[in-house]
């Protein structure tokens, strides 16, 4: 069963998968943190449900805002000189139907860049990331993650409490960094970033990890479940729609 505003499947192993419109995640997200401020302050139930609605409606315009400028930037940024000049870096262009990004395998370890709207680095004026992941090893046996691996890899590299413009997260198949993009970024920034990466990977001894070349039958059937696909919105959309993994293809252009 499935509507606009919540969605509602019944999966393979005979589990339901319930999922919200992010309209009515804001309008629970608004109602707690409003509601109860202004009510209880002004105790006027009238008043505060209208304030409520006059804020949950501006953040959904906020977002709706956001995911426009953020799409039209995702469309566009293989034009600009901060992709065109790493193409000349031996990357590739992978299209995963909307999603464009750069990928590339170095010393059989895959590095992918992506522009990402919905930022996870904070940053003053800046609509976006540039995500680079670049890929390790899994840290998966018997399908059970080291989560404890994973999180002290994080607290020692993404400590930075009050400010995180610049994010450095490990998940159990890459590490993660994301850089604010401005208009005038430029690619030299991003390389300094994946070798700041790779460093890192050395230091810690993870192994490189090629998911255009997976041999291991526990990890072939991660990537059959789409585990290393883009962590990005254009994929959750056709996912969500066709109820199957989107095609890939590589080119040079």
């Amino acid at each position: 069963m499935e509507n606009k505003l919540i969605t509602i499947k019944k999966l393979k192993n005979g589990k339901y998968y319930v999922d919200f419109h992010q309209y009515i995640i804001n309008m629970i997200i608004s109602f707690i943190l409003i509601f109860p401020a202004i009510y209880f302050s002004s105790k006027k139930l009238v008043f505060s449900l209208i304030c409520f609605i006059i804020f949950w409606i501006f953040i959904c315009i906020i977002i709706d805002v956001n995911d426009y400028v953020g799409k039209n930037v995702h469309n566009k940024i293989f034009s600009k000189k901060i992709f065109e000049d790493l193409k000349f870096r031996n990357f590739q262009k992978e299209q995963i139907d909307k999603y464009e990004g750069l990928i590339k395998t170095e010393n059989g370890r895959t590095i992918r860049i992506f522009y990402n709207w919905n930022k996870v680095a904070e940053g003053f004026m800046s609509f976006g990331d540039i995500e680079i992941d670049i890929f390790f090893t899994p840290q998966i046996f018997n399908n059970i993650i080291d989560d404890v691996k994973i999180d002290k890899l994080n607290k020692k590299y993404d400590k930075t409490f009050w400010s995180k413009t610049k994010r450095t997260i490990f998940a159990f198949d890459r590490l993660k960094i994301f850089i604010n993009y401005y208009p005038w970024t430029k690619s030299t920034k991003i390389e300094k970033e994946i070798s700041r990466g790779l460093n890192i990977l050395w230091e810690n001894k993870l192994e490189p990890f090629d998911i255009r070349n997976i041999k291991d039958n526990e990890l072939l059937n991660l990537e059959k479940d789409g585990y290393f696909l883009p962590n990005m919105e254009y994929i959750w959309e056709y996912i969500r729609k066709y109820e199957k993994l989107p095609p890939i293809t590589y080119s040079k252009k």
